[in-house]
């Protein structure tokens, strides 16, 4: 299946404005459709930090999409003759999930494919860093400032380790925001809410009124990692962010970077690289069509990743969350894009 389904890639560029004066020092180089940017030596930190985004404007360029609302499909279950009514039926109704919530729908009619235990609220550890992507992306902050890790990123309500970031780091807005994406670090998140032209707590009180915004009515957000186990939203609310979310193209390409390489300067002990790589298997393997994505975990919340995947040509979006361990989060996605596989336009 998996051969099936494999992912064709196209030029896919990690970075749409490429274009900056003195820029001479970044190399964009192709590589399996994906774009990697790799920094010069020392003396090239200021221009390749300029590259990145150097137009903030470019944050807020969104794809043009349908806009939907979740329709639940009866009896908490599969149901094909809602999905008939879209003109795509699938003979299959294997649909299954051992995550605590679920929820699958197509993206372009907002028609529920797929759910369990869809409206009810439960902890949602890292995918809480889409909402502060969003933020981020529609604030109009520079993405080419310049944020520096500071101790106050590293206090949250859990331990918030880092085998990446240091205090003192420095990266642009841009930087911080892939490395979070991808990587999932949360002193980046901190970081980001941090330095918000607002302040942390006028990022906080941003992002949930986002999600009322957005209609998200059983979610709220404590903290921008999502290390505090109070940030919570259900199945249902998640697949109206994430399909929000996948409109903006920063945010669909940061969180489908598969690795990168990043050259950071610290105020106390200089340049060095970091190599980083997505959390995501599906992502760093490209076997399948991922377009957008996120993962998480503490152990309040399980297991947990949202994703947009298309498969013959047609978009769906999958949330789940609760998983008792990693394998099973990865089954589950799976089995969801094994029967999506079979889906045909009538």
């Amino acid at each position: 299946m998996k051969t099936l389904l494999k992912k064709t890639l196209g030029v896919g560029a990690l970075v749409a404005g490429l274009v900056a004066a003195g820029a001479s020092h970044a190399e964009l180089s192709l590589q399996s459709g994906q774009a990697k940017i790799s920094w010069g030596g020392q003396d090239s930190l200021d221009q390749a930090k300029a590259v990145m985004y150097h137009n903030s404007s470019l944050a807020t360029t969104t794809r043009t999409v349908q806009t939907i609302t979740t329709q639940p499909s009866s009896n908490n279950q599969y149901n094909s003759t809602n999905l008939d009514n879209a003109n795509w039926n699938n003979p299959s109704n294997y649909y299954y999930a051992n995550s605590a919530g679920a929820l699958v729908l197509d993206a372009l009619t907002g028609q529920v494919i797929y759910e369990k235990n869809a409206d009810i609220a439960r902890p949602i550890a890292s995918i809480t860093k889409v909402m502060t992507a969003l933020v981020v992306s529609e604030s109009r902050a520079g993405m080419d400032d310049i944020l520096t890790i500071d101790w106050l990123d590293f206090k949250t309500p859990k331990k918030s380790n880092s085998d990446r970031l240091k205090v003192g780091d420095q990266l642009n807005r841009a930087e911080m925001l892939l490395m979070m994406l991808m990587k999932s670090e949360n002193p980046a998140a901190k970081a980001l809410a941090r330095t918000d032209p607002f302040g942390y707590d006028g990022f906080m009180n941003k992002m949930n009124q986002k999600a009322r915004e957005l209609g998200m009515t059983q979610t709220v957000f404590y903290d921008p990692s999502g290390l505090d186990a109070r940030n919570v939203a259900s199945p249902r609310d998640l697949a109206i962010l994430a399909r929000h979310a996948y409109k903006h193209n920063l945010i669909s390409q940061f969180s489908t970077t598969p690795n990168r390489e990043f050259y950071v300067n610290n105020t106390a002990s200089g340049f060095r690289s970091i190599a980083a790589r997505s959390t995501n298997y599906m992502v760093r393997d490209g076997l399948y069509n991922i377009g957008f994505s996120k993962t998480g975990f503490i152990r309040e919340a399980g297991n947990c990743v949202m994703f947009e995947t298309t498969v013959n040509g047609r978009p769906s979006i999958v949330v789940l969350l609760g998983a008792p361990d990693s394998k099973t989060r990865w089954q589950d996605a799976e089995n969801i894009i094994a029967n999506l596989s079979m889906r045909r336009f009538t």
